[in-house]
């Protein structure tokens, strides 16, 4: 979705209130929208938090989240049971409130805060990212929440599987944002020569594309259960370089969580790359396998 289309989707969710502070933005400029129930909305921008004139209740909330989920919200209670919603065009609505469990699956039942996460394209963003890589596709990239390690990702994507040598690219896409599939097909550009296993857990979905696919590289978001990186190690295994995202605010961080100091130990990344934590994609860190700095960034 350019940013037309995604007003055009956005704004018959929202009251008019915030319909003309949509109006006022431009392309790329809207991080997210936070509304949390008996509170004022708060607009995030690349430059400014603003709080807004719409303070929602709970009901508001929840006929707004039914509005986003396209009116389908009774047949997403695996995503809202996780605390998100995937939305068209690659957006991403984060849910909070009362949580109840039936059986094994946690349910939401009372919807008290919504974050809004607009999918941006930046086309050249992993530019200096792929600088470093040294002809290696074997990197896990480490920032915060909101840091764009996502974005950068995608970025990635579209790079290794365009230009005049294309590689076969793979891309695990588990919570439909890093391509923003819609009926299997990719809204958002990741190349010429990349394929989208959309929606399914990293676990199963790396054997999936190894067997049916052929992938020179899997790109995949956010590393963290010990099932994930016994999936990485098996595709590494199988000759498939492998490009992840985990969140963390430096390697430290990373090598304290067990299945991903397992990849660590085992130096099956060749490159660690570390995102500031103010977004943007901003890169400030490059390190080699053994967790020793590269030339500066």
């Amino acid at each position: 979705m350019d940013w037309h289309e995604t007003r055009a989707f956005l704004s018959p969710c929202l009251p008019e209130a915030l319909r003309s502070e949509l109006e006022l933005l431009l392309p790329g400029e809207l991080r997210e929208i936070r509304l949390r129930a008996d509170r004022p909305t708060v607009f995030i921008t690349a430059t400014r938090t603003a709080l807004l004139d719409w303070t929602p209740s709970r009901h508001q909330l929840e006929h707004l989240v039914e509005a986003l989920s396209e009116h389908s919200l009774y047949a997403r209670t695996e995503e809202t049971g996780h605390g998100y919603l995937t939305l068209r065009g690659g957006h991403r609505a984060g849910l909070c409130g009362t949580v109840q469990f039936s059986g094994k699956q946690s349910v939401l039942t009372g919807i008290g805060s919504v974050c809004i996460r607009i999918a941006a394209q930046w086309p050249g963003c992993a530019d200096k990212l792929l600088q470093h890589m040294d002809g290696s596709q074997r990197l896990l990239l480490i920032g915060p929440p909101g840091s764009g390690k996502t974005t950068m990702l995608r970025d990635l994507a579209r790079q290794l599987a365009s230009g005049r040598k294309p590689l076969q690219v793979c891309i695990v896409d588990e919570r439909s944002e890093l391509a923003a599939c819609w009926h299997g097909v990719p809204q958002l550009d990741t190349g010429h020569t990349s394929d989208v296993l959309d929606g399914l857990p990293k676990s199963e979905a790396i054997p999936w594309l190894i067997r049916s696919m052929s992938p020179q590289v899997i790109i995949t978001d956010e590393l963290g259960s010990q099932e994930d990186a016994a999936a990485i190690k098996e595709a590494v295994r199988c000759g498939v370089s492998i490009c992840a995202s985990a969140h963390g605010s430096s390697l430290e961080d990373i090598l304290q969580r067990p299945a991903l100091a397992a990849l660590a130990d085992s130096q099956l990344f060749d490159r660690y790359a570390l995102l500031s934590p103010e977004g943007g994609g901003m890169l400030t860190a490059v390190y080699d396998r053994t967790g020793h700095p590269v030339s500066p960034v």
